[in-house]
């Protein structure tokens, strides 16, 4: 691995006592990004189900959604371990204050709370879809 791919890669899953910079962004972002673009597909889907009298698809597009979306659950995650590798609370720190590693715990935990979430929201929604038909 040349030196501008190994860069990359600590770039964006971090390397050890260095924050994941481009990872804790994917966290934050992932998940809602799967949800609205799930709501949108899913509203189009809903015409051509009903008069083709198949759910196949708003299934499949369920299932994708839920599975990005614990993608982005899983990168907030892996973002907010970085802070545990680097400690909880280094030594001569306070809890909170300026830096790269509270910006990333804040960031980690936040995106992990808002993916957790709207993943939990599609896994319903997709459940739902087995109660309701596409044409009611």
């Amino acid at each position: 691995m040349d030196t501008t791919q190994r860069e990359l890669r600590h770039d964006v899953i971090g390397h050890g006592r260095e924050p994941a910079r481009v990872l804790q962004w994917i966290g934050l972002f992932f998940a809602p990004l799967v949800f609205f673009a799930h709501l949108e597909i899913a509203y189009v889907l809903i015409p051509w189900g009903c008069t083709r009298q198949t759910e196949f698809w708003q299934h499949a597009v369920g299932l994708i959604a839920v599975v990005l979306s614990l993608a982005g659950v899983a990168a907030a995650w892996i973002a907010r371990a970085r802070t545990s590798v680097a400690g909880e609370h280094p030594p001569g720190h306070p809890v909170e204050g300026p830096g790269a590693l509270f910006r990333t715990r804040f960031m980690g935990d936040t995106g992990l709370g808002i993916s957790a979430i709207l993943t939990l929201i599609l896994l319903m929604q997709w459940i739902a879809g087995f109660f309701i038909t596409v044409c009611q």
